[in-house]
């Protein structure tokens, strides 16, 4: 299967906006995979991909579109398996990239996808200097904080709502999931930092909700229970819903039902989480 993990969706899409499948081709690239040992690995991946394609057509450049569909099975490896190598490797292939390309490659898409997916700030802060050298400043707000706050939040929720109303609700369902994730680990690396190597979205919600719990009953602070309860409740559902969205017989109107009632539940979940990071 070649289709990215849902978590890493958005940000696939900001490497395809830069046509990064002739680079894939080049010299530099091949090289770059020989100086850091992921050669042979990317080539097996490379050949099961072409092995695997049951289409041609006249004309069509298929090593590109090989080579773009090996890029995005390699990423859903390194985000599942190698975390850390998974940020350092986006580093590594931006550099090579701005280095290769002769045109101007606005980075601020994918900075926000990885700010998002808590990329440590010296990778964020190195490619937004690749961005600042290679283009004209843009009128966007860059969140350069690991940490979530409420900027980050109204962006993610922004988002939402451009997709939704471009009618896109699948994707609308992937920020959901990426927002919820950025929120939980920003908030687990603040108050819980001993368990910031669960990957698991269930269980980092759970974490979540049962140190929220453990601290309003430490403070003796009175707290509606359903409503805490909510939060893994949500996140099972827009998880699940995200999973399922492609193979489900939803008409439109439920489609867009659900993609704003996911949209609202995050919402008023980060309100909530952020009042614990910020």
């Amino acid at each position: 299967m070649n289709e990215p993990l849902p978590i890493i969706e958005p940000l696939i899409s900001g490497y395809k906006e830069l046509n990064i499948g002739d680079f894939l081709k080049t010299k530099q690239f091949k090289r770059y995979c020989n100086k850091v040992g992921i050669a042979d690995f990317w080539r097996q991946i490379f050949e099961h991909v072409e092995n695997s394609r049951t289409f041609y057509s006249v004309g069509m450049d298929t090593v590109r579109w090989d080579s773009i569909d090996t890029f995005v099975i390699l990423l859903n490896e390194l985000f599942e398996k190698e975390k850390n190598n998974f940020f350092n490797f986006n580093l590594d292939f931006l550099t090579i990239y701005c280095e290769w390309n002769q045109e101007e490659s606005d980075l601020t898409e994918i900075i926000e996808d990885l700010s998002i997916l808590s990329a440590p700030n010296v990778v964020l802060d190195k490619i937004k200097k690749l961005n600042n050298n290679g283009i004209s400043p843009v009128p966007k707000t860059i969140i350069s904080e690991n940490i979530w706050n409420a900027e980050k939040l109204e962006l993610s929720i922004n988002k939402m709502d451009v997709s939704i109303k471009n009618g896109e609700y699948n994707l609308t369902l992937t920020y959901a999931y990426s927002c919820l994730e950025g929120l939980f680990r920003g908030f687990i690396e603040k108050n819980i930092p001993e368990k910031t190597e669960e990957t698991d979205l269930s269980k980092l919600s759970k974490i979540v909700k049962d140190y929220l719990k453990s601290d309003f009953e430490n403070n003796n602070i009175e707290y509606p229970e359903q409503m805490i309860n909510l939060i893994g409740t949500i996140t099972n559902a827009i998880s699940n819903a995200r999973n399922g969205f492609s193979e489900s017989h939803f008409d439109r109107n439920s489609e867009k039902w659900l993609a704003e009632f996911s949209r609202d539940c995050v919402n008023s979940i980060g309100r909530l989480i952020i009042k614990f990071v910020e």
